[in-house]
C-alpha cells in the first residue's frame, strides 16, 4: 500500500471513529419521546413520470400547497394542509391519487442529551489510563492515533444538529467556509440558492446563519473537531477538519422531517459543487419510518456519505423495536451503541444484534462544554438502567477496522 493509500485509511478511520465517539458520548438516559408528528405538514413523493398538471391536481384535491421541493429525493415535497384537516385525512387523499408514489407524516425529532466536563485528565474515551475506577486502555486509542494522524482540512464533516457557535475560539479556525458567500452581503454570490452560506444553513429559521442557540450541536462539533494543540479548552479527535453547520433543531432541541431533509438536501448540493463531505453527524431521533429519510440516505451512500446515528437511550433491542434514523437499513448507516469507562455496555443505551454495529465509549464521558459564545461548563451526566448486552459489531468490508472500536457481548449479562 502507497503512503498516500495508508494516509487514505488513517483519515478515513478518524473519521468513523470520531463520530462513532461524539454520537456515544452524546446519549443519556433520558427517555426516548413518544412518536409525533406535525399537524399542518406532510411529505408527498410523486411518481417519476407523474406529469406536472397531475401532481397540481393531487395537492388541489387535499386543498395543500407546496412548502418545499427537495433535490436528494426526486419528486418529493412538503406540503402544507389546510387548516382543520387531520394528518390521517391528508395522507389518505395524497395515497389514493394515482401520481403519488407516497405520503407520509412530517415526524418530530429531538436531540441526545449531551454529558460534559472540562479536563483532558478525565477524557477517558480518548485515553484510559484507569483512573476513576476504569480499565486502561477501555478508549479510542487516541494517543496512538494521533502519532499516525491528527485530521486533515481537506475533509468536511456536516453536524446536523442545533447550529455550531462558529466563532468559538476552539471552533472558529476548523470551520468549513464557502469563501464566495462569507461577505454578508445578502447576496447569493456563488450561484447555489443560499445567499451567505458562509458556514452552513439555517432550516428552522430559513436562513444562512446556523449559529447554535441551544448548546447541543456545539458540543458534538468540539468532539470531532475542537482545535489541537492550542493550548484552548480540550481536543476534538482530529486537531484539523472542517466542520460544516447545518441547524434543523429548534433552541428548544426540536425539528422535523422537512428540516432534516432540507440538512440532507443541503449536503447533496454542496457535495455536487466539489466540496470532500466524507459524512455526517446525527444525534438525534424521534419518528417513524420515512420513506423519504430512507430515500434521501441511500442518496447519500451514491455519493460516498456515511449516516453515523446514535443507536439511542432507551435500554432496549433496536432489532425488536426500531429506532430512526439510526434504525435505516442501508450500508452507509452507522448506528453507534454507548460502552463505559469498563468497557461495558451503558446501562441506558440500546442495543442490536443486527441493527446496532458498533459499541464507543459514552457511559460517564467528559467533555469540555463548547457553549455558545461562552467557555462555560456544565455536567449533564445521566442516571442508568440495566438491561442485557446487545449483539455483534458489522464493521464496513471494505474500510480498516478500527482501533478501539467494540464489540458487544450478545450473550446479556
Amino acid at each position: 500500500m502507497s503512503g498516500g493509500e495508508r494516509r487514505g485509511c488513517e483519515l478515513g478511520a478518524a473519521i468513523v471513529l470520531t463520530l462513532c465517539s461524539v454520537l456515544a458520548a452524546y446519549s443519556s438516559a433520558a427517555a426516548q419521546s413518544p412518536l409525533g408528528y406535525a399537524q399542518d405538514s406532510i411529505l408527498v413523493r410523486f411518481k417519476e413520470l407523474a406529469p406536472l398538471q397531475e401532481r397540481a391536481q393531487a395537492h388541489a384535491l387535499a386543498g395543500a400547497r407546496v412548502h418545499r421541493t427537495f433535490r436528494v429525493v426526486r419528486g418529493l415535497q412538503a406540503v402544507k394542509i389546510p387548516p382543520g384537516m387531520r394528518v390521517r385525512e391528508a395522507l389518505e387523499l395524497y395515497r389514493r391519487h394515482p401520481a403519488v408514489l407516497y405520503a407520509e407524516p412530517n415526524w418530530i425529532f429531538r436531540t441526545q442529551t449531551t454529558p460534559s466536563d472540562p479536563g483532558l485528565g478525565d477524557l477517558w474515551g480518548l485515553n484510559n489510563t484507569g483512573q476513576n475506577g476504569g480499565v486502561p486502555g477501555a478508549d479510542i486509542r487516541a494517543l496512538a492515533a494521533w502519532d499516525l494522524t491528527t485530521g486533515s482540512r481537506n475533509v468536511v464533516v456536516v453536524v446536523i444538529d442545533t447550529g455550531i457557535d462558529y466563532t468559538h475560539p476552539d471552533l472558529a479556525a476548523n470551520m468549513f467556509r464557502n469563501e464566495l458567500d462569507c461577505s454578508g452581503n445578502r447576496t447569493d454570490d456563488d450561484g447555489n440558492g443560499h445567499a451567505d452560506d458562509c458556514f452552513g444553513i439555517d432550516t428552522v429559521n430559513g436562513d444562512s446563519d446556523p449559529m447554535d442557540d441551544n448548546g447541543h450541536g456545539t458540543h458534538v462539533a468540539g468532539t470531532i473537531g475542537a482545535i489541537g494543540n492550542n493550548n484552548v479548552g480540550v481536543v476534538g479527535v482530529n486537531w484539523a477538519v472542517r466542520l460544516m453547520a447545518c441547524k434543523f433543531l429548534s433552541s428548544g432541541g426540536t425539528g422535523d422531517l422537512v428540516g432534516a431533509l432540507g440538512c440532507l438536501d443541503y449536503v447533496t448540493l454542496m457535495k455536487s459543487r466539489g466540496v470532500n463531505i466524507v459524512a455526517t453527524s446525527n444525534s438525534w431521533s424521534g419518528g417513524g419510518f420515512s420513506q423519504a429519510m430512507f430515500d434521501a440516505i441511500e442518496a447519500h451512500l451514491e455519493q460516498g456519505i456515511l449516516f453515523v446515528a446514535a443507536a439511542a437511550n432507551n435500554a432496549s433491542d433496536n432489532d425488536t423495536t426500531a429506532v430512526y434514523p439510526a434504525g435505516y437499513d442501508l450500508p452507509n448507516v452507522i448506528s453507534v451503541a454507548a460502552t463505559t469507562r469498563t468497557d461495558g455496555l451503558a446501562g441506558f443505551s440500546d442495543y442490536g444484534r443486527r441493527t446496532v454495529h458498533l459499541g464507543a465509549r459514552g457511559r460517564d464521558r467528559q467533555y469540555l462544554s463548547h457553549e455558545p459564545v461562552r467557555d462555560r461548563q456544565r455536567d449533564l451526566d445521566g442516571d442508568a438502567s440495566r438491561h442485557r448486552r446487545g449483539g455483534p459489531a458489522r464493521r464496513p468490508e471494505s474500510g480498516p477496522r478500527l482501533a478501539g472500536d467494540q464489540e458487544l457481548d450478545p450473550r446479556g449479562g
